[in-house]
């Protein structure tokens, strides 16, 4: 039972060193050494620019994030002790399976609870991601979202027969219009719900191999993948795709832009992700990057989040400033709804998942 572990953990190492070599050009100038900085690793949801801003404002630190690739990419640049962050957000349900190994490997810092003072005001939904390694809390929830399909409804209207499923990503009735992420955690996590797996990251190799199938069958449906946020926003705004696999982000920058967008919560499931921010063990600014996480947690900052970005924080006092209506509005009521929901969890064979990923994408 270890050896997929194991797999995943070699996958990971590698999808890290793939981009080592940019990094190695990222040595801080001499001339800016007096500035405070902290480099970080994360989704672009929390590293809006008025948010570095307001923390640079508070405390007197500028935070300077590096290219975000992917979870597995993440967690392959900690376990491979490489690159120079001293704070990194990814997949929580990425780090679980990895962290104590990494704790055992001395990878992991933990974090100063009476420096993460907002942790007190975590929901208890997330409380399980705070995770622990001899009774030190080591991985902190900072904000969590879903990956629904968006549409744009000057082109599928209301009553579609697909309207609540992502099976809209793959009708003929679309074809040439509809787009997928190119990545095979999220995607296949996506098309596997679709053809009825309830468990995606279970599946065994036979289940792979036919969602594998699947894809490739429907590779001719697809105007593309998109890999980069400001790509997704561009083919959705355009018109050139009318549907797509995206996030909650898009869904807010494209309103933002004018577009009639909207998301679904597809009947397979929605998935569903919590982002947990830690600290390795290489950086010399642990104080820094715990005011980075303890902000990130902040009520104050939860509330900016979720009305900038329509990313949801999980700070229990954040949600609870905003009254009911307001927050079915901006979809916090969504965990409530009684509609199935499915974690975006780490895969048992990640590195078939992989390989199935590439097979479908030279096919």
């Amino acid at each position: 039972m270890s050896k997929p572990i194991e797999i995943d953990r070699r996958q990971m190492l590698k999808a890290g060193a793939a981009s080592a070599a940019a990094l190695a050009c990222g040595v801080p100038d001499l001339a800016l050494a007096q500035e405070k900085t902290l480099d970080v690793i994360m989704p672009p949801s929390a590293i809006r620019p008025e948010t570095l801003a307001e923390f640079e404002k508070v405390a007197g630190i500028k935070v300077r994030p590096a290219p975000y690739v992917s979870p597995v990419d993440t967690m392959g640049k900690l376990l491979g002790s490489g690159g120079r962050f001293d704070m990194m957000v990814t997949l929580s349900d990425l780090v679980r399976p990895n962290i104590e190994e990494a704790v055992s490997r001395k990878l992991l810092v933990p974090l100063d609870g009476a420096k993460v003072t907002n942790a007190k005001q975590i929901a208890s939904l997330f409380k399980p991601d705070i995770m622990e390694v001899g009774g030190k809390a080591y991985s902190m929830p900072v904000y969590w979202g879903y990956n629904p399909v968006l549409y744009n409804q000057k082109f599928i209207k209301e009553g579609d027969p697909m309207m609540d499923s992502y099976a809209m990503l793959f009708d003929d009735r679309y074809k040439g219009r509809v787009a997928i992420r190119d990545d095979a955690h999220e995607s296949m996590h996506m098309t596997a719900l679709c053809m009825g797996h309830k468990r995606p990251a279970q599946m065994e190799p036979a289940d792979i191999k036919e969602v594998t199938k699947f894809l490739i069958s429907k590779k001719g449906n697809l105007r593309g993948m998109w890999s980069k946020f400001a790509e997704a926003v561009q083919m959705m705004a355009s018109g050139e795709v009318h549907a797509m696999f995206g996030w909650l982000l898009m869904r807010k920058t494209l309103k933002q832009q004018g577009v009639d967008i909207a998301s679904n919560h597809p009947k397979e499931g929605l998935l569903w992700w919590v982002h947990a921010g830690f600290i390795p063990a290489g950086t010399t600014k642990v104080e820094d990057a715990e005011k980075w996480i303890n902000f990130l947690i902040s009520p104050e900052f939860g509330r900016t989040l979720i009305e900038t970005t329509g990313v949801p924080s999980t700070s229990q006092a954040a949600k609870d400033s905003f009254s009911k209506e307001q927050q079915k509005e901006l979809g916090y009521d969504v965990l409530d709804s009684g509609k199935p929901m499915v974690r975006l969890e780490q895969p048992k064979y990640l590195e078939r998942w992989l390989e199935a990923w590439s097979e479908f994408k030279a096919a």
